[in-house]
């Protein structure tokens, strides 16, 4: 077997219904309480495969969910359903969706003086997986490679990417590198 058919069996490509069986297994088994949804790529469908399997995890499981959205501006298709609702203190208020909702652009912070990779997100983090059976964290990159990729401390990962992309070398190596666990990849067609 040459290395490449070996990284394939490795890094293999699961479906959403598998990625909630393993989230739920791991919360079962490991006591896993926070997943991050990351990708090399802007608009790969990071928001979506997060509400996606929140969703899911409500419907299926009945687990008490919470969504962090690490978007500055605020993600573009949260906006779009969220828009009209407030937010006290980062929580979106009385929204349509089964899980509750955290979004950092309803913080009033200096971001300029707020590392992303910083304390404040892991906290943020931390604080809240003793009162939800899982938080997901959207993460959130610039749209730019030389930027470092967001990243916060949680139990697992689970990467998204495009069909048309398929690079994911890069986070796979740095998950590799720092020994970070991985529940699966996405492939967005």
């Amino acid at each position: 077997m040459t290395n490449q058919q070996n990284d394939i069996s490795i890094w293999e490509v699961d479906p959403v219904s598998s990625i909630l069986q393993k989230i739920h297994f791991q919360h079962v088994t490991k006591k896993m309480r926070s997943l991050s949804v990351v990708s090399e790529h802007r608009s790969e469908g990071k928001t979506t495969l997060s509400m996606l399997i929140a969703r899911g995890l409500k419907e299926v499981y009945n687990f008490e969910v919470l969504l962090i959205d690490l978007n500055p501006q605020g993600d573009p298709l949260l906006s779009k359903y969220l828009g009209d609702y407030k937010s006290a203190d980062g929580m979106v208020c009385s929204h349509p969706f089964p899980f509750s909702i955290f979004r950092i652009k309803d913080l009033d912070l200096d971001w300029s003086k707020v590392s992303f990779d910083g304390p404040f997100l892991n906290s943020l983090v931390a604080n809240y997986t003793g009162k939800y059976d899982l938080v997901i964290v959207d993460s959130f990159n610039s749209g730019n490679p030389e930027d470092a990729l967001l990243r916060v401390n949680t139990d697992s990962n689970l990467i998204i990417q495009s069909e048309s992309k398929k690079s994911t070398n890069k986070i796979q190596k740095e998950l590799s590198l720092d020994r970070k666990h991985l529940i699966g990849i996405v492939l967005n067609k």
